[in-house]
């Protein structure tokens, strides 16, 4: 798939190695694996973790990947230049210049038996790319910061960018393609999961035997597969890393995203939470159970309504139905009829005269009264009037908002940024809102200035 692929690839790793004698005992078996743009990068000496930095051997990537290396003996200097982009880093010294401006390094370049190593961190970030380590999965990952959305023409799935151009050519093989997490999207083939592929368009976990897949989350991703031992039957829900790797195995019913370190899952009828090495820490004894959000999570037990903590142990004991998460600090309760907020010890803070409220984004929370909705701020002040039929989060400074039957966007103020002339739209994320446009209800993508930047079916360049 790669000849069909737009992305120019931005400078990203590299392996520089002064090589002399190598001690193959200091190296092996480190267990740190490097993603980058979703792919292992493997060499003949492995990463290195000292004083909770990465440290990679410097040259053969470097080179493969097009850039100029050079190393001075004199002053033990490394340099390496591609594309107006200038990295300099000199042996046992703290500071590097990423063009000429100083960086502090927490540790230094180094020569280990003849090999010279370097903090990833460093050569990531100075190349534009997000860098991510995962403890548990001792993996370390590097991938663009451009933001990709999926579109769809004739049929044919493929991705933008923000600007509206194609970067990931339409293919007839994608019956369907994911957002973007954390470097990598699900595609589907034949209306059936097809792996993950990575920003510049290749496929990096290939389906292989598993039968479908959610997103990835905290470095993990749960899966089921097909028990080839059992009439080819789905399997449980396990976990795979970022290399396509299973490190928990199918055991649960359901489950959910890692969040704050913890996922929750179900046993048997029950919910529990396991941490990322598969360890039920939270033993499942809940009728339903929700993602953390600010070290707590609702769940229901006995079809009770119930706050806990990432022990498990219950919060308090406050008489509210219907809960959702906490947000910003408080979260939305039902007390009898109406909806207001609680914080973190129970106490209803923002007293419970709503008919509806949504959780607290951005500063603000959606509430209504007498059917029409309006904001308020975490002091319970209303901010703006109660004045549309529906209103939607506020997102990158902006919420979706109807009115008169169509959708447009306000700001903080309650002015219309963008005129209601839609027929519905999704908050903005990463610059962006998948919308339907009013006349005939076509998907499009619309920017901040209500400009529509892509439209199905539509004819666009691409890069």
């Amino acid at each position: 798939m790669g000849k069909y692929i737009k992305v120019a690839c931005s400078f990203f790793l590299a392996v520089f190695i002064i090589a002399c004698v190598s001690q193959e005992s200091v190296f092996a078996k480190s267990g740190i694996k490097v993603m980058v743009y979703g792919a292992s990068i493997q060499g003949e000496h492995s990463p290195m973790m000292k004083n909770n930095t990465v440290l990679i051997p410097f040259k053969g990537i470097f080179t493969k990947m097009g850039f100029t290396v050079n190393y001075d003996p004199a002053s033990k200097t490394i340099s390496g230049e591609k594309a107006g982009t200038t990295i300099k880093l000199v042996i046992n010294q703290n500071t590097a210049w990423i063009n000429a401006a100083p960086t502090t390094l927490q540790v230094a370049p180094q020569i280990i038996d003849g090999v010279t190593f370097v903090p990833l961190r460093l050569i990531g970030e100075a190349s534009g790319l997000e860098v991510k380590w995962y403890g548990n999965s001792q993996v370390v990952s590097l991938y663009g910061k451009q933001n990709l959305f999926p579109v769809a023409n004739g049929g044919k799935f493929g991705y933008m960018d923000a600007e509206g151009q194609i970067v990931i050519d339409y293919q007839t093989k994608f019956t369907d393609a994911y957002a973007f997490n954390e470097g990598l999207a699900i595609v589907y083939a034949n209306a059936k999961f097809d792996g993950f592929i990575n920003q510049q368009g290749y496929k990096v976990i290939p389906k292989g035997n598993y039968y479908d897949a959610k997103d990835f989350s905290e470095g993990l991703a749960a899966y089921r597969t097909l028990d080839t031992t059992s009439n080819y039957a789905i399997s449980n829900y396990g976990y795979m890393d970022l290399t396509g790797t299973s490190v928990i195995q199918p055991q649960f019913k359901r489950a959910n995203k890692f969040s704050e370190g913890l996922a929750a899952v179900q046993v048997g009828s029950k919910y529990g939470y396991i941490n990322s090495t598969g360890k039920l820490v939270i033993k499942a004894q809940y009728d339903s159970a929700k993602d953390f959000y600010e070290g707590t999570a609702l769940v229901t037990i006995d079809g009770i309504s119930r706050y806990i903590d990432n022990k498990g142990e219950f919060l308090f004991n406050a008489n509210y139905s219907n809960g959702e998460s906490f947000s910003e600090g408080v979260a939305a309760v039902r007390a009898g009829t109406k909806v207001g907020f609680m914080d973190h010890k129970g106490k209803l803070v923002i007293p419970a005269i709503y008919e509806e409220a949504h959780s607290f984004s951005e500063g603000a929370a959606v509430v209504k009264v007498n059917g029409k909705s309006g904001y308020i701020d975490t002091k319970g002040k209303l901010i703006i009037p109660y004045q549309f039929d529906a209103a939607g989060d506020f997102s990158e400074g902006l919420a979706a908002v109807e009115s008169g039957g169509k959708t447009g966007f306000i700001n903080k103020t309650g002015a219309w940024v963008i005129q209601p002339t839609f027929a519905w739209a999704h908050n903005f994320k990463n610059g962006l809102s998948y919308a339907y446009s009013s006349d005939d209800e076509e998907e499009v993508y619309l920017n901040k200035k209500g400009q529509i930047v892509w439209m199905k079916n539509q004819n666009i360049k691409t890069k």
